[in-house]
C-alpha cells in the first residue's frame, strides 16, 4: 500500500519544485527544474504552459510511489492572471521583472494619487512593476484589445490551482503583498482596485489557504495516477508559507529574518500605523492566513552582498578578529545601496570607503582587477557589518521589542560572522536558528494536511517541532563607535 501525502507545488522566479509530504511532515520524494520567463514582443512574461506540463510530468512521477491525498500551491507574489469569458488567459501571465514599470509610473501616480498616500492607505510602497495594480493599469492602458477580452483576475496561486481544478478562488495572503488593491484599514478592496475595476473581476469571497479549492479535474487525475478524490487548496503567497510554521507552533512575540538575495523580515502587528521615515525606507504590511496584518521589511541583502563580494578575489573567512580590526580602526567600510529604491539606508551612496579614499559602485563595477582583495578578511568584515547595521535597523522598523526571538533562516543562516554580529548588536533580542529546511514547502505542506483532514492551524502545530538554537554574541569591539561613523557615512 502507498503511503498518503500532499504535494507542493512550489514555484520561485525561476525555480520550480513539487515535493510530496507525508503525515508526520517529513518530505518523501522531490522534483525540480528550472524554467525562465518568455520574451513576448518585448514584454517578459511567466512560461505557465512549460510549468503546467512540468508539474504533471513530476506528480506522474512521484504519485507511484504515494498516495496523494492534497495538492497545496505557494508561489512568489506580485502576479496575476487575467482570463476571457471563456475562462482561458486573455494574455500570457506578466512577469512582475518586466522591464514596463518606468512606462507607467508616473501616469499610474497621477491617476491614483502619490506615493506616499497610497502607502499609507494600501500598506504598500512603490516597487515597481512588483505592484499588481500596475500590471492591471499597463494592460487596461498600454493593451487595450487585452483588456477588452478580460473578465476575470486570479493571482498566481488561485490561477495555477484554477488550471488543476477548473475553480476560481481568493485567499487573504496573496492581495495583501504590495499590490495597492487592499485597504488596510476599511479591510476591503482599495479605491484603486474600484477604480481600475479590478473588485469586479476577481472571485466574492476569500477563503483561508488551507480551504478546498476544489479536486483535481478527471482527466488530470487519470494522466497523473491520483484519485479523482485529490483536493487541491486555495494557495498560499511564499513568505507567508514560511511564515505559517511559526504561528502554527504557537509563537507570538517573534519575528522571521527569511534571508536570501532579499531579507525578508515579518513580525505580526496589532496596527498598521506607517511614520514618515518608514514610508521612506518602503516598510509595508503583508496579511498572514487568518487576513491579519503583519509589518514587512525587505532589503537585498544577498544582492548587496554577492555584489561587494565580487570586487575581491578571496572567499568570506572572517571572524571575531577581523571585525575587532575594523571597529578599531575605524577605516574601512562598506555603505550599501546596490537598489536605491530599496535600501535600508535611503539616499546614501554605495561605495567602498577605505581611510580617505572613496571607492563608488559605479567605479569598482567598471574596473577590471579586484581591488579589495588586499584587505583581505577585514573587508568581509567591514560588508557582514553592514548588513548587519541594515538589519538591525530592518529589526527597528519591524518593531522588535525586549524578549522578542528572531529566527534567522536561508543563506545567512550560515554566515557566523553576520549572525553573532546581530546577537551583539541587538542584545534585547534572541536570535535563533532553526532546523527547519525549506520553510516555504513546509508552511504549503501545512495548509495541505489541514485540508486533507479538516485539522486546525493548531492542531497540527503540535504535530511537529521546530528545533531552535541560540546564537551567542561575540567580542567584536567597539561596535557602537564604528556604527556612529558608519551612520554619518551612510546619510551622505
Amino acid at each position: 500500500m502507498k503511503p498518503p501525502a500532499v504535494a507542493v507545488l512550489d514555484v520561485g522566479k525561476t525555480n520550480k519544485k513539487v515535493s510530496l509530504y507525508d503525515r508526520e511532515l517529513n518530505v518523501l520524494a522531490k522534483e525540480r527544474t528550472t524554467i525562465e520567463s518568455k520574451d513576448l514582443n518585448g514584454l517578459e512574461v511567466e512560461d505557465t504552459g512549460a510549468l503546467l506540463t512540468w508539474f504533471r510530468s513530476a506528480l506522474k512521477k512521484l504519485a507511484a510511489d504515494a498516495d496523494v491525498r492534497a495538492i497545496a500551491i505557494t508561489t512568489h507574489g506580485a502576479t496575476l492572471a487575467l482570463l476571457d469569458e471563456s475562462g482561458k488567459l486573455a494574455h500570457p501571465v506578466i512577469s512582475y521583472s518586466a522591464a514596463k514599470g518606468a512606462e507607467i509610473q508616473e501616469q499610474f501616480y497621477e491617476t491614483f494619487g502619490d506615493r506616499a498616500m497610497l502607502h499609507q492607505s494600501t500598506c504598500t510602497p512603490d516597487l515597481g512593476f512588483a505592484n499588481m495594480a500596475k500590471v492591471l493599469f499597463y494592460v487596461k492602458t498600454r493593451l487595450p484589445e487585452v483588456w477588452s477580452r478580460c473578465r476575470h483576475a486570479l493571482f498566481y496561486t488561485s490561477y495555477l490551482g484554477y488550471e488543476l481544478t477548473g475553480v476560481r478562488g481568493i485567499e487573504p495572503t496573496y492581495v495583501g503583498n504590495h499590490s495597492y488593491l487592499w485597504n488596510f484599514a476599511r479591510n476591503t478592496w482599495s479605491d484603486v482596485a474600484r477604480q481600475l475595476g479590478a473588485d469586479k473581476m476577481f472571485p466574492p469571497s476569500f477563503n483561508p489557504p488551507w480551504g478546498c479549492l476544489g479536486a483535481v479535474k478527471r482527466e488530470m487525475a487519470e494522466e497523473c495516477g491520483i484519485s479523482v478524490d485529490c483536493k487541491v487548496g486555495q494557495g498560499i503567497h511564499d513568505s507567508n508559507a514560511n511564515f505559517l510554521p511559526y504561528l502554527a507552533q504557537g509563537y507570538d512575540d517573534f519575528l522571521l529574518n527569511s534571508t536570501g538575495t532579499w531579507c525578508v523580515l515579518m513580525r505580526k502587528s496589532t496596527s498598521i500605523d506607517l511614520s514618515p521615515d518608514e514610508i521612506a525606507a518602503k516598510v509595508f504590511f503583508n496579511l498572514d492566513a487568518f487576513g491579519r496584518p503583519v509589518r514587512t521589511c525587505i532589503f537585498p541583502a544577498g544582492m548587496e552582498y554577492d555584489t561587494f563580494r565580487g570586487f575581491t578575489l578571496l572567499q568570506d573567512e572572517s571572524d571575531s578578529a577581523a571585525v575587532r580590526r575594523v571597529t578599531r580602526e575605524k577605516k574601512l567600510f562598506v555603505i550599501p545601496g546596490v537598489l536605491p529604491d530599496a535600501s535600508a539606508f535611503p539616499g546614501a551612496a554605495p561605495r567602498v570607503v577605505v581611510g580617505g579614499a572613496e571607492y563608488s559602485l559605479d567605479n569598482l563595477r567598471r574596473r577590471t582587477d579586484s581591488p579589495m582583495t588586499p584587505y583581505r578578511q577585514d573587508y568581509f568584515a567591514a560588508l557582514n557589518l553592514s548588513l548587519a547595521l541594515a538589519t538591525r535597523r530592518m529589526l527597528a522598523w519591524c518593531g522588535v521589542k525586549k524578549g522578542t526571538t528572531v529566527f534567522i533562516e536561508g543563506g545567512f543562516a550560515k554566515n557566523k560572522t553576520y549572525c553573532e554580529l546581530l546577537a551583539s548588536l541587538c542584545p534585547d533580542q534572541s536570535f535563533v536558528l532553526t532546523s527547519m529546511k525549506e520553510g516555504t514547502s513546509l508552511g504549503a505542506a501545512l495548509t495541505g494536511w489541514m485540508l486533507a483532514e479538516n485539522l486546525s492551524l493548531e492542531a497540527i502545530g503540535k504535530e511537529f517541532t521546530v528545533r531552535t538554537t541560540l546564537i551567542a554574541g561575540d567580542d567584536f569591539g567597539n561596535l557602537e563607535s564604528y556604527e556612529a561613523e558608519f551612520m554619518r557615512m551612510a546619510s551622505r
